[in-house]
């Protein structure tokens, strides 16, 4: 069976939706527009309609959920796999549902729309232009940009090809030019699903990577909503990473065994969450702690399998400085001086340039410890000082 079906989903509009005002457009001396030009300033592109951009940007943002949530993609190619085709063609029917209302509510506000164009159109040039008759050519000039009422009626489209089958089928012994083509669509679609492939799984790396540097700063007590929700609005997120290395792990089976662990780490980390103090919930915590041990023994085996690359440097990262990171927290709790925390502080200063939240953590037992041992010190100095001073009468104290 084929895994690997091509999907593109194109949103369009048939209409202008902004128009470039150039300086050649202001009443203004040729010397001042060259001055302005060759200080890098530049010319306004106002949008026709607010109404039009809004609903783009609305379709926009759905059409990338699509390609985020259910294809891996290099460049414009967007690869979609068997297990992922029903959502995607949910989130298109979608698409093309939000365009049909977008299309109505742009028809219903085309006088509305026209009129703030209009507004916008008297309140920009009308302060260039002294001459009246030179104000009204420009003006009619910019009004007949504005989109006709007809144009405005539906002026959304979107298109869809595919999903079509990305064949990699080669013929020994080509005859003719389709032949050729066959041949030469095999060759090409492979070289760029290799390369989505490869994207997807440096992509997933990376997130094993922020994993890691969650489950080292996290406390079993601190796993919540914040990591577990699986709320549509607002997923916690270890629901994030586990979502888009199902995504990835499709394309790249290497992948599964981690993302089923990280599936099995947010169903004990509900139970740790959820249940009543007793047996069952500290079997859950002693299985939340197996779990984590079997991620970071994966995430092992990945890296060691995998080429070099920037998701690659940061899971190698993340798995060697975890055990620093756990060393340098069991140092700076355990000091004993200033001096002696100052010469970790280099050392943290590493730490907080890669990771985030073991970084926030070092950080945080690093300023109460250093609050601790200074307030240790002056009390210290306070007391060698009564110790030392002769008081005589009132007027030796300070208080």
């Amino acid at each position: 069976m084929t895994e690997a079906f091509i999907l593109h989903c194109s949103v369009a509009a048939s209409v202008r939706q902004s128009i470039q005002i150039a300086f050649e457009d202001y009443k203004l001396p040729e010397d001042v527009i060259d001055t302005l030009k060759k200080a890098n300033a530049i010319s306004i592109r106002p949008n026709l309609s607010k109404a039009l951009k809004t609903c783009l940007d609305e379709l926009r943002l759905m059409q990338r959920y699509l390609y985020d949530r259910c294809t891996i993609h290099h460049g414009d190619v967007h690869f979609l796999h068997p297990d992922h085709f029903h959502e995607a063609m949910e989130r298109i029917e979608e698409i093309k549902n939000h365009a049909t209302v977008c299309n109505t509510t742009l028809k219903e506000k085309w006088r509305e729309e026209f009129d703030t164009w209009n507004s916008m159109v008297d309140n920009f040039f009308s302060p260039l232009f002294s001459d009246k008759n030179q104000l009204a050519l420009v003006r009619e000039a910019y009004l007949r940009m504005f989109p006709t009422a007809e144009e405005f009626s539906a002026p959304i489209s979107i298109h869809v090809v595919g999903p079509y089958p990305a064949s990699l089928d080669k013929v020994d012994d080509p005859k003719d030019v389709v032949d050729y083509m066959k041949n030469a669509a095999a060759i090409n679609t492979e070289k760029v699903l290799e390369a989505a492939k490869l994207g997807s799984r440096d992509a997933s790396m990376l997130k094993i990577a922020e994993l890691l540097d969650d489950l080292d700063a996290r406390s079993a007590n601190k796993v919540g909503d914040r990591v577990l929700s699986d709320n549509p609005k607002k997923r916690g997120s270890w629901q994030i990473i586990a979502s888009e290395l199902s995504l990835s792990a499709t394309h790249n089976p290497a992948l599964k065994p981690i993302t089923k662990l990280i599936y099995d780490l947010i169903e004990v980390g509900k139970h740790m969450r959820d249940e009543p103090k007793g047996a069952t919930r500290m079997a859950a915590f002693q299985r939340y702690s197996e779990i984590r041990d079997d991620i970071r023994e994966e995430a092992k085996a990945i890296a060691a399998a995998a080429d070099s690359t920037k998701g690659f440097e940061a899971l190698q990262k993340s798995l060697t400085l975890s055990n620093v990171y756990q060393d340098l927290l069991q140092n700076v709790a355990s000091c004993n001086s200033v001096d002696d925390l100052d010469q970790l502080e280099a050392e943290i200063e590493t730490q907080t340039s890669v990771y985030k939240h073991r970084a926030k953590h070092l950080q945080q037992v690093f300023a109460k410890t250093k609050e601790t041992l200074v307030a240790r010190a002056n009390l210290s100095a306070v007391a060698e000082e009564l110790a030392t001073k002769e008081i005589k009468s009132e007027g030796d104290c300070d208080f």
